[in-house]
This record gives structure tokens, C-alpha cells and sequence, in this order.
């Protein structure tokens, strides 16, 4: 069984909400207020107005005349789904100097002093198996929940980073 926490913080709970907005179509604050209840955040209506607001999510238009949440562009468009990927390969492209999956763990190496910033993108895209990073000055440790998982992982960012260099 695989248990996933959460520290309640105002901080996590964001987290979790830019982190929905992203990686999904949410027409309503009463949707996200219950994504977040089955992930055991419950928050009132305020609170989540408030947490949209601090977000600068805002209602976008989409097909057919319906309305979804998005981080607007003046925040951090890394918080998109889209631009997280765009960003990452970018990244991948300039920091990564070796990649190796060991078992279920990803070794990432980049150069001295750019480890954690290169994490944070990673860590943005949600790449599905992953269970957490820890980053040092030059190295970054990615565990994932299977071998597989992570010689997925390292095939595509070894991919995206001769792909970016090559054009």
C-alpha cells in the first residue's frame, strides 16, 4: 500500500491546488474542494478563494463555452502543465550531464551548483512513478516506485536533452 502525506499547511495545500489546475480541466471551486477532500485536505470556500486568488488562478474560456481554472500568466507559468515540460526540456537540454536508473533510483548529474534548480523543474512536471527528489549541489537523487519507472524516466530525459541540443 502506498501512502502519500502532506504536511496541512497553507503552503502544501497550494502546492496541491496549482498542481491540480494543471494537470486537469476544474470548472469549479466546488470540484477542487472536492479533489482536495478525497486527498484529505478539506478546506472551506473562503479559504479556497483565498488560495485561488494567492495563486492568480484564473477562469479561461475553453471549447464548447465552458471555463476552467489556470495559473494566469503574470504567476509562474512553470505551474503549467505544458510549459512545465517546455521548461524542463529546456533545463534538460543546458544542466544534464549524466543520467542512470539503479533499481527503482535515478542518479542525475548536472553541474556544480545547479542540482536543486534543476530538481524544481523536475519536481514541477509530475512525472507519473515518482515518489520524491533530493537534491544536492551537483546530483540529483529521484526515487521512484519501480525499476521500470525510472529507466522510463532517465530514457526521457536523456531523449529530451540530445532532442533540445540537436536543434
Amino acid at each position: 500500500m502506498t501512502t502519500k502525506t502532506a504536511p496541512r499547511t497553507m503552503q502544501a495545500r497550494r502546492a496541491r491546488i496549482a498542481a491540480l489546475i494543471s494537470s486537469r480541466t476544474i470548472t469549479s471551486q466546488e470540484e477542487l474542494g472536492t479533489l482536495l477532500a478525497a486527498e484529505g485536505m478539506t478546506v472551506t470556500q473562503t479559504t479556497l478563494s483565498r488560495d485561488l486568488d494567492a495563486l492568480g488562478a484564473v477562469k479561461q474560456a475553453v471549447k464548447g463555452g465552458a471555463a476552467k481554472y489556470v495559473v494566469s500568466a503574470s504567476q509562474d507559468t512553470s505551474l503549467h502543465t505544458s510549459g512545465a515540460e517546455t521548461a524542463l526540456a529546456r533545463v534538460t537540454a543546458e544542466l544534464l550531464i549524466r543520467a542512470e536508473a539503479a533499481g527503482n533510483t535515478l542518479v542525475l548529474q548536472t553541474p556544480p551548483g545547479a542540482a536543486q534548480f534543476y530538481a524544481g523543474h523536475l519536481d514541477r512536471t509530475e512525472h507519473a512513478g515518482v515518489v520524491g527528489s533530493v537534491a544536492g549541489d551537483d546530483t540529483i537523487i529521484v526515487v521512484m516506485r519501480t525499476p521500470a519507472a525510472a529507466t522510463r524516466l532517465c530514457t526521457s530525459l536523456l531523449r529530451m536533452a540530445e532532442q533540445r541540443r540537436a536543434q
